[in-house]
């Protein structure tokens, strides 16, 4: 690795940490609150294994995999992956995931080379190659927890008024189940069988749980589970928390609709970099030249270009909030 590359990354490794410093304090407070619900998540999830039992998601995933898949699939070192693919809705063995960012990787450092000799895009390609699946993974995460709590309300309207017929709670799951679609209809279709099967109340919300990490998931796990043990009106319950899941998503409604000219100055002002380099190429053939031949000039380029970037990550934390 040439000294001028270590220079690069060392410059962009200083200038992340300086960002980090400076948007820590308007930026921590959602940072800490989704901290303090995986702890929680894992507190829960704890508590669920110290029963030594297994979902009957998770049992029938396990079962349809070969021997040595689920030895692989055994291992501690995969249980963060495994967990972020149940909470994707895929199923894909976590093995075959690493595989494939192994495979990314070799990809960048074999095959880019053959079409450029850029280190700095080398290294690039070698990157994505690598963290493609986990972002594809994350992606897949966050679209499942978006659908499932834009539905939650319906199924919980739907769940009150299956109570306030008269049905017990095992036969309100399997209601929303059959007449709902999507993660939600899923979700509490898992949760009915596991019931139906004689499995624990506790241990069935707490694996959803465990699945759908989500504080409105919390908040119906917590108040189905502390009305069995001491009683009270679960309709009414879930009522409550049907209208405060619908104001939630009204007032982040609200939030994207203050927030989205942020978002479409933070995409213009990105983007007119490249516009202005494109546009000049274009009208003068060769007058960035000096910019990308030189080595002076592959350095402002690169230190540029990494500026760039955390600019973009600094703007979306900025116009990001979680409520």
């Amino acid at each position: 690795m040439s000294e001028r590359l270590l220079i690069v990354i060392g410059i962009f490794l200083i200038v992340l940490l300086l960002t980090q410093a400076l948007t820590a304090p308007i930026t921590g407070a959602s940072a800490q609150s989704r901290r303090r619900l995986r702890e929680r998540i894992a507190q829960l999830s704890s508590q669920v294994m110290e029963t030594e039992q297994i979902s009957l998601a998770r049992h029938d995933y396990l079962q349809g995999l070969k021997p040595y898949e689920r030895w692989l699939e055994s291992w501690p070192i995969f249980a963060p992956l495994v967990s972020l693919i149940e909470q994707a809705g895929v199923k894909i063995p976590a093995y075959r995931l690493v595989l494939l960012a192994l495979g990314g990787v070799l990809a960048g450092l074999t095959l880019v080379p053959l079409f450029t000799g850029n280190e700095v895009l080398i290294l690039g390609a070698t990157v994505l190659g690598g963290l493609g699946p986990w972002i594809w993974l994350k992606r897949k995460q966050a679209t499942r927890l978006m659908q499932f709590e834009e539905s939650l309300p319906d199924g919980l309207s739907m769940l009150s008024r299956t109570l306030r017929a008269g049905l017990p709670l095992s036969q309100a799951l399997l209601t929303v189940s059959q007449e709902m679609t999507g993660p939600v209809a899923k979700e509490f279709g898992i949760v009915f069988n596991e019931l139906n099967y004689g499995g624990d109340l506790r241990n069935a919300f707490l694996s959803m749980l465990e699945r759908i990490p989500s504080l409105a998931v919390m908040a119906m796990a917590v108040a189905i589970m502390i009305q069995r043990e001491t009683g009270g009106n679960l309709a009414e319950t879930m009522d409550r928390l049907e209208r405060l899941q619908r104001e939630r998503f009204r007032f982040q409604r609200h939030l994207r609709t203050l927030t989205a000219s942020n978002r479409t100055s933070a995409w213009i002002i990105g983007l007119i970099p490249f516009f202005l380099a494109g546009v000049l190429e274009l009208l003068s053939p060769g007058y960035l030249a000096t910019l990308t031949e030189h080595p002076v000039g592959q350095l402002l380029l690169y230190f540029a270009l990494g500026l760039q970037g955390l600019g973009a990550l600094w703007i979306r934390r900025m116009v990001r909030l979680d409520v």
